[in-house]
């Protein structure tokens, strides 16, 4: 099932330095030393390029080994894959919502059918009543 909107501020997990030491020694992940406006203008097109690719409905799937990645090829597939779930999530919704006003048109259609059918059996029936006579 679809998860609830919510508009609260999410619950930051902490990870301490060990278990984050032990991660990186585990994945052999090294920390790029750059400096801080490369890494920012690379952050930026590692976003651009996310979204473009998260954009495509043609997008193949994605077979990463971590052990053989490095940490921004893992952000950018962790982005990709965010971006997809969006898309679906969204989908869903969009989905959900045509649905529901669907069913109160034709509730509605139902609601007048009834109403005319009630009006005519009346109609008939008075008609009947007068043949009677």
């Amino acid at each position: 099932m679809a998860e609830q909107i919510t508009h609260k501020r999410p619950i930051r997990i902490k990870i301490d330095k060990d278990k984050r030491k032990q991660l990186q020694d585990f994945y052999k992940l090294r920390e790029e030393k750059l400096p801080a406006s490369e890494t920012i203008n690379e952050d930026q097109e590692n976003v651009a390029q996310d979204v473009a690719s998260a954009s495509d409905s043609s997008v193949e799937p994605l077979t990463l080994k971590v052990s053989e990645n490095t940490l921004s090829e893992l952000v950018g597939a962790h982005n990709t894959l965010l971006g997809k779930e969006t898309e679906v999530n969204n989908t869903i919704k969009n989905t959900i919502y045509e649905n529901y006003y669907d069913l109160i048109k034709v509730n509605e259609l139902l609601k007048s059918v009834s109403d005319d059918s009630s009006d005519r059996l009346a109609q008939l029936s008075g008609i009947l009543k007068l043949l009677e006579k």
